[in-house]
Order: structure tokens, then C-alpha cells, then sequence
């Protein structure tokens, strides 16, 4: 509903007409990829109280897992990152951990992030520049999501 009423906001600009350009990802295996060191260290940042940090460190320590191939399970191993799969608490927990991946994001950009879709959209008069400007912000946004987790 956001990226509608923003590209609507642009069709109908008092000025002039303006031409919107967006870009959807959809992050593979994103909740595999949460470090539980990382997403600690956030939730700290974040000044959570202390209950709160604890319970959610004891929902992600002491996972294990096991692999099946031909019919023959692995040795148990624990998991040092990744959050439950369908644990109604993952997806937040994947949106605390990627936020900050969006600082970079230059302000003539909007984004929006639900769960593991993230989306950047921007506008302008012309349409020569608009790939330019969303390409600087898929930029910044592969750099925040590498440095930044």
C-alpha cells in the first residue's frame, strides 16, 4: 500500500508528472542466514531490556539439527545461526537483524521491508536518469547488507 500511494503521489504531482522506477528483492534461505553473535548485538543497540535479551538468546541457543541424505541421518550438530522455520518470532527477529542495511539507502530513495522482501523505489522528472539513481541505491543497499551483518 505504501509503493501505491507514493506512485500515485507521483502521477498526480502538482508540478509535473513524474516516472517511478522500483526494484523487489526476495532474499534466498534469509532466516539461514541470521547470526545469532550479530543479532545480539543488535537487539543491545536497540537498548532492549535485559528479560527481553535473555529470552530471546534462550529461543536461539542450544538448536541442533540433523541431515538426511539416502535415507541416513547425520551425527547431531548445534546451529550457530539461522532462526526456527514457521516460528511466528523469525521474521522479526530477520527484520532486527537487517535493518540497519538501509542507512546507506540515499534519500531520494524510499524502501520498504517486510520479513524477507525488501523493496526500493525512487522518481523522477525524466525518465534518462531514473535507472542511474535506483542502480546507486541497489548499491548502497548490497553494501549495507554486506558490512552491516
Amino acid at each position: 500500500m505504501h509503493i501505491e500511494r507514493y506512485i500515485k503521489s507521483q502521477l498526480c504531482h502538482p508540478m509535473k508528472r513524474r516516472h517511478t522506477a522500483a526494484i523487489f528483492f526476495d532474499i534466498k534461505a534469509a532466516f539461514d542466514s541470521v547470526w545469532y553473535e550479530g543479532l545480539i548485538y543488535k537487539f543491545n543497540n536497540l537498548r532492549l531490556p535485559t528479560y527481553i535479551i535473555k529470552y530471546l538468546i534462550s529461543f536461539l541457543e542450544n538448536r541442533t539439527a540433523t541431515v538426511e541424505l539416502d535415507n541416513t541421518l547425520s551425527r547431531l550438530f548445534t546451529l550457530r545461526s539461522g532462526t526456527p522455520q514457521g516460528s511466528p518470532l523469525s521474521p522479526l527477529l530477520y527484520i532486527i537483524y537487517t535493518s540497519d542495511s538501509m542507512n546507506g539507502i540515499p534519500p531520494h530513495t524510499e524502501h520498504g521491508l517486510l520479513t524477507d522482501d525488501t523493496a526500493l523505489w525512487t522518481s523522477l522528472h525524466q525518465r534518462r536518469n531514473l535507472n542511474d539513481r535506483l542502480q546507486q541505491s541497489i548499491n548502497e543497499f548490497e553494501n549495507g547488507a554486506k558490512h552491516g551483518n
